[in-house]
């Protein structure tokens, strides 16, 4: 490919030196930037697979790699549970006990319900505890309810600290915390009111709709699909059998994902062996987290960006309504924000302002203040203040990266990483929130595409 100019050349050389930088290396990049409905900007970096003993043998990311893309595939999610609230089917603030077919209670909170709304914007005070997901043929029951299998003494559930006023402490719908788990109850909710498996559903009604080759189950990226997945990576001690170790000057060793373009006959990694014939006696509406709603999205960066101009465009995008315009501006409405005066919600450092339902305000290096607010509280992000964004991070089995737009000015931001050579914590870059490569990617798009011109 030749070496481009202007612009383009510039954030080519400014990526490449990014993913390329020594001891900090990337193993895969991809960058989409999009301005008025239109793609501005594409560029791959990296490999999509490593070969471990042939280098020549080494796939390149380009426009058709598809990764697993972690928590950015919440925000998708959201759009399945936003048909079905348009269909009339759910009602955002409804206990959603009256969908599951058993009682959702937080045992210290046992008045409250819990909704859908809480579910999406993690206000429920469902926590992750030990475990999120489980194999067949387990349910949510065994989670959620006392005497379950996993149900870990309540530990799903916030508690208020000892001689805590309860009216104060993390009761549903005002204290933040992020958690999985929400959206494996979510997908079992979808499936309970859309009488289907979740991943069907979202195929059948997310994803085909428009135009996107991906899936949240492997098997239905068929042949070719799965020839275009990228293997997630990190570097690693090559002695290290238990798979725990990082050594900045070992090898690429994969994560996630290493199926080498075969389709395999497992579809999920909480299920060994679990393949079509075993999801025959599963019963719809017992457990969604089998399906990986919380992060288990395999598709493009340029498909991740075909969702983003569909909020960029109050639902539409490339002549298909997917979602009205209300249900674009109810997800894009916060029912929360972070107040740091009286903290209402643990960020774990999180560069997070407000959250909607299935997307959250975060705070970014695109463009300088923002002007419009949005609260804050994850740490410094920029010490002539962030502008925070709508969208949605990920960051799993060494992949990391952001679904970011700014709807007013058209304008936004999608990149993914397929592997650091470094823990991300390890790589912190010039605030509290932001590691090395993400601040990087974000400064480099927005001075070279948008910096003077309005940003």
């Amino acid at each position: 490919m030749a070496a481009r100019t202007g612009a383009a050349g510039r954030l080519d050389e400014r990526l490449a030196a990014i993913a390329g930088t020594e001891g900090r290396e990337l193993s895969g990049l991809a960058v989409v930037a999009v301005e008025d409905d239109r793609t501005v900007y594409e560029g791959y970096f990296g490999h999509r697979y490593i070969d471990p003993e042939d280098g020549s043998r080494s796939l390149p990311v380009d426009g058709r790699t598809k990764f697993r893309i972690a928590s950015m595939s919440k925000p998708v999610v959201g759009i399945g549970a936003m048909l079905l609230v348009e269909r009339g089917l759910l009602d955002l603030d409804a206990d959603l006990s009256d969908y599951l077919g058993f009682a959702l209670r937080n045992p210290s909170y046992p008045e409250d319900r819990i909704t859908c709304a809480m579910l999406l914007g993690h206000v429920s005070s469902i926590r992750d505890a030990d475990r999120y997901n489980l194999p067949l043929p387990l349910g949510l029951r065994e989670l959620l309810l006392p005497g379950g299998a996993f149900y870990e003494d309540g530990a799903h559930f916030a508690a208020p600290p000892p001689g805590a006023d309860l009216r104060l402490g993390p009761r549903p719908g005002r204290h933040y915390r992020y958690s999985n788990l929400n959206y494996g109850i979510l997908g079992t909710v979808i499936e309970r009111i859309a009488g289907r498996r979740f991943d069907l559903y979202m195929r059948d009604e997310v994803l085909r709709p428009l135009g996107l080759e991906a899936g949240f189950n492997l098997l239905h990226l068929g042949e070719e699909g799965v020839r275009h997945l990228a293997a997630l990576y990190r570097k690693a001690d090559p002695d290290d059998e238990d798979d725990t170790s990082w050594d900045p000057k070992g090898p690429w060793k994969a994560q996630f994902d290493d199926h080498r373009g075969r389709l395999p006959a497992i579809a999920w990694r909480s299920s060994p062996g679990l393949g079509p014939e075993a999801l025959d006696g599963y019963e719809i509406g017992t457990n969604g987290t089998l399906f990986s709603p919380q992060g288990g999205l395999r598709v493009s960066a340029p498909g991740l960006a075909k969702v983003m101009r569909l909020f960029m465009n109050g639902g539409e995008v490339d002549g298909t309504r997917l979602l009205s315009r209300g249900s674009v501006e109810t997800m894009t409405t916060a029912r929360w924000r972070y107040d740091p005066d009286a903290p209402n919600g643990d960020l774990d450092g999180a560069p997070l302002g407000e959250t909607g339902l299935g997307l959250m305000r975060e705070a970014t290096f695109i463009g300088g203040a923002d002007e419009t607010g949005g609260g804050g509280g994850g740490g410094r992000a920029d010490v002539a203040g962030p502008r925070y964004l709508w969208g949605h991070h990920g960051d799993a089995y060494g992949l990391l990266g952001s679904m970011l737009f700014d709807a007013g000015r058209r304008r936004g931001l999608v990149y993914v990483i397929g592997g650091t050579a470094v823990p991300p914590a390890q790589a912190k870059g010039a605030s509290m929130s932001h590691n090395v490569w993400e601040e990087g990617i974000q400064r480099a798009v927005s001075e070279e595409l948008w910096e003077g011109r309005g940003a």
